[in-house]
């Protein structure tokens, strides 16, 4: 259970510091990483991190920065000094985006005499599908393809693994490597409805496929018991 609770990522998608609190203080002893989203970090800003530092969590920064290379390098410093372990930039920022945001953190990172953060790249958002792809003009026979060719060029670039649908992690991990890191959301427990997310896995479907991290929001923080729901969910992620 230890080692998939370390796979386990709780969606902070809550609009303040109070609810976010509650959360932490709650799961901590079975979610082993909690992600601050662009709706609590606009609210309260690195305040956030510190708390769940204090409650023995680790940090996904799922901030998705998408601008020049120098800007997003800066960001990333300041994340790095942060102490997040974890965050993500758009693939579709370009090579040298990717590439100078490495640079950044392994650089900051060796300056404090710490761990640098994990850099992952977000291909194509879980809430589109080919049909939305083509209303933005990329034609591709199926999404996978597109995830794929994204994919490859980020690692090429730097980054440690993506930000994908589970329905792309065997084709990721098969051209990429298993050292590859997957994170995944999309992940809803079959007990709970799809949301608005279209490609969509339960938690053990994306254990079994090889998911590093599966993210999970809505099925735990609405839950009536939310430890009852997230232990339940461990168990889902171990069954065989």
């Amino acid at each position: 259970m230890k080692n998939l609770k370390e796979k386990l990522v709780l969606a902070l998608d809550v609009p303040n510091l109070n609810e976010a609190k509650k959360l932490i203080q709650e799961l901590a002893e079975y979610v082993g990483v909690f992600k601050v989203g662009k709706e609590l970090f606009t609210a309260v800003g690195p305040e956030i991190f510190k708390v769940i530092k204090e409650n023995g969590g680790k940090i996904f920064a799922d901030l998705k920065y998408h601008d020049i290379p120098n800007t997003v390098a800066s960001a990333a410093r300041v994340l790095t000094r942060q102490g997040v372990e974890i965050f993500n930039i758009h693939a579709t920022g370009g090579r040298e985006m990717i590439r100078q945001t490495r640079e950044a953190i392994e650089d900051e990172a060796n300056k404090l005499g710490i761990k640098r953060p994990k850099l992952l790249a977000v291909t194509v958002l879980t809430s589109l599908d080919n049909k939305d792809l083509k209303d933005l003009k990329i034609n591709v026979e199926n999404t996978g393809d597109y995830v794929l060719h994204l994919a490859k060029m980020a690692k090429e670039s730097g980054v440690d693994g993506i930000v994908c649908s589970p329905l792309e992690i065997e084709k990721i991990k098969k051209e990429l490597g298993n050292d590859f890191i997957t994170l995944t959301p999309g992940i809803r427990p079959s007990w709970a409805s799809k949301g608005d997310q279209k490609r969509v896995m339960t938690p053990k479907e994306a254990t079994k496929k090889g998911g590093d991290y599966i993210v999970i929001g809505r099925p735990i923080r609405n839950a009536e018991n939310r430890v009852e729901a997230t232990k339940k969910i461990l168990e889902e992620m171990g069954e065989e």
